[in-house]
């Protein structure tokens, strides 16, 4: 993801004033969304939290992305309404129908009958173009959920709409959260 270029550069916060709160809030929220894609591959990367996410997305068919980028939102205090979130869902659902989903049984496929060095040459170029979709609806995640607020307990909120059983989501959440401290120590906040 691009970075928003004044994301991270300091502006001053006068005490008790509520217009400098929320454009602090705002700041914070532009960070997050301009960063949430890099933090989300840090996340994958924790030790058990891409076998994890698989399993959760072959047996209750999670979609990772969207899952990752609620579980970090959670973590850097950022929520939205129930309708908000209906609609993130919805569009984000509808770039991984599209796009992700045909280019991951694409890849698959191709992973079964590899032979030569074109088809696996071309079987790496699938599986970039893979990542990119997702990376692409990430982005578009980011970009509808940049100005809305509401509550937290996203990723909680979206396993409970593709109804995974409670205790798997509450374990599923709890891991994330764990992972999250460590992989993101938390999103670049803006000095106070």
């Amino acid at each position: 993801m691009e970075k928003a270029p004044d994301a991270f550069e300091e502006k001053p916060v006068a005490s008790g004033n509520a217009r400098s709160e929320q454009d602090t809030g705002a700041a914070r929220r532009t960070a997050f969304c301009a960063n949430v894609f890099d933090a989300m591959v840090r996340l994958y990367g924790e030790p058990g939290i891409a076998s994890l996410c698989l399993e959760a997305q072959t047996r209750h068919a999670v979609d990772v992305p969207s899952l990752l980028f609620f579980a970090l939102a959670d973590s850097d205090g950022h929520g939205a309404d129930d309708c908000e979130m209906r609609r993130l869902l919805d569009r984000a659902g509808e770039w991984r129908s599209l796009f992700v989903l045909p280019l991951r049984h694409l890849r698959l496929t191709l992973r079964q009958g590899r032979r030569n060095t074109a088809e696996i040459e071309f079987y790496e170029q699938i599986k970039a173009a893979e990542l990119e979709a997702e990376r692409l609806q990430v982005r578009r995640l980011a970009d509808d959920f940049l100005p809305l607020e509401g509550p937290g307990g996203l990723a909680a909120r979206y396993l409970e709409t593709i109804a995974m059983p409670e205790p798997k989501a509450g374990a599923l959440i709890g891991r994330l959260q764990d992972a999250t401290k460590a992989a993101c120590h938390g999103f670049p906040r803006l000095a106070h």
